[in-house]
């Protein structure tokens, strides 16, 4: 995993922190190397009458 997002959050009460969060977003690692694509040949459909 390459990239993060972090997001932290706290709850205070009267001055009182009573509760933290924190959530986190991980991103795999792209890994193109710019090489052709090999697409589907598409093929119609034959109709018989």
């Amino acid at each position: 995993m390459k990239k993060q997002t972090l997001q932290f959050a706290t709850i205070t009460e009267n001055g009182v922190v009573t509760k933290i969060g924190r959530s986190a977003i991980l991103q795999p690692k792209t890994d193109f190397k710019g090489g052709s694509i090999k697409w589907y040949e598409d093929k119609l459909k034959k109709v018989g009458k």
